[in-house]
């Protein structure tokens, strides 16, 4: 981990930069826009063999720290990561199956016990799904609907679960619910008697599920941690993917802008290239310096994810994801204007761009309710860069 208290903890190290090129090309080479789209649909949201070459290139152990059984060497390496994934359109389920759910186990604080979960989930044999999301409750991250009972050989859990990202292909489902003792986290097989699930598309090509727990009963080793401490795993697992999508929406971000200056220099109106105007200009500068700025914050929260307290984390995440998913909203949205009424189709890879913005905002929290958090939990004189440096 990079313990660099200056301001040169922003740039990245050579390993970094070589990770980051490595990433780039294997991404530009092996998924291209029609890779997407065949994936979405042919392979159902996930081509396993796109994902096995993944796993054997080391990419999700990049992702996790030596305390994980990972090997990345600073915080950094699922930023670098996760932005070639969005510019590339990959729907593959890092975050939703991997990175996500492994923070849950991992604010347990029983890694060991968790061992080979996390060795399955490198190895890209195993994928867990986050079941936290309940009807109604939009961003609320309290379990209410599902409910957890005792039982004499463990649990029984019943009740509603809403768009699940990555159930479809996963194996194992990690489920919030409420208990007695507050609200808690269990492991359960998806292929549990009493487990309905509904799958769909989501708008940026992933897969989905509503999940209904009917009287399903689960042994006491199902619990993970304690039972009242799931709030906190949860709000762990959604902290990690709140920060990791941001990477996801630069990356998507600098392909919709690259798209833009390509299809403005080649539409011509008047017997000239549109990017000629200068209302054109004006708006290609504007779209330019909120990418810019979003990669600035990018590289202040990868910097910074692990050198605040866990106390810090949440304020800090939040401030800067709120800024980054409003400036990619305002890219995008830009980007589907000037390409004309083509923008909105499906065979532009300029409207994917825009969906998987969308998608984004909308998985882990969108920029207003993180803004809210964020107002809500600093201090009067909270400075994001000043809690870094």
């Amino acid at each position: 981990m990079n313990d660099d208290t200056g301001t040169s903890g922003l740039a990245l190290t050579e390993d970094e930069s070589q990770l980051q090129a490595s990433v780039e090309r294997f991404v530009s080479r092996e998924y291209t826009f029609e890779h997407y789209r065949r994936t979405v649909r042919e392979h159902q949201s996930m081509d396993r063999e796109f994902w096995r070459q993944v796993a054997d290139l080391g990419l999700i152990g990049a992702c996790f720290p030596e305390d994980w059984q990972g090997y990345a060497q600073s915080g950094k390496e699922p930023f670098l990561i996760l932005e070639q994934f969005g510019h590339g359109l990959v729907v593959e389920p890092l975050v939703s199956g991997v990175l996500a759910p492994g923070a849950v186990l991992a604010a347990s604080g029983e890694r060991e016990r968790f061992a080979d979960v996390f060795a399955g989930l490198m190895s890209g044999e195993q994928l867990l799904a986050l079941a936290w999301t309940e009807p109604g409750q939009r961003f609320d991250s309290s379990p209410v609907t599902v409910r957890a009972s005792k039982t004499g050989a463990g649990w029984r859990l019943n009740g509603r679960k809403s768009t699940v990202l990555a159930a479809p292909m996963a194996e194992t489902l990690l489920v919030s619910a409420a208990t007695e003792d507050g609200p808690s986290v269990f492991l359960v097989p998806k292929d549990t008697a009493g487990i309905e699930s509904v799958v769909y598309q989501t708008l940026d090509g992933q897969r989905a599920a509503d999940i209904r727990f009917n009287e399903v009963d689960v042994g006491r080793e199902s619990l993970v941690g304690n039972a009242g401490d799931g709030l906190a795993m949860v709000q762990a697992g959604l902290d990690q993917a709140a920060a990791l999508t941001c990477a996801e929406a630069v990356g998507a971000m600098s392909a919709a802008l690259e798209l833009t200056v390509d299809y403005t220099q080649t539409r011509k109106q008047f017997g000239q290239a549109i990017a000629s105007f200068q209302a054109i200009q004006h708006r290609l500068a504007n779209m330019a310096i909120e990418l810019e700025y979003s990669r600035a914050m990018l590289q202040l929260l990868s910097s910074g994810m692990d050198r605040l307290p866990q106390g810090e984390r949440g304020t800090f995440i939040s401030g800067i994801r709120s800024k980054i998913l409003g400036c990619a909203r305002y890219l995008v949205s830009e980007a589907v204007q000037l390409h004309g009424g083509i923008g909105v189709t499906d065979e532009a890879a300029i409207s994917h761009y825009f969906r998987k913005v969308t998608a984004l905002d909308l998985a882990w929290g969108d920029a207003r309710q993180h803004l809210e958090r964020y107002r809500s939990t600093r201090s009067a004189d909270y400075d994001l860069v000043a809690a870094l440096y």
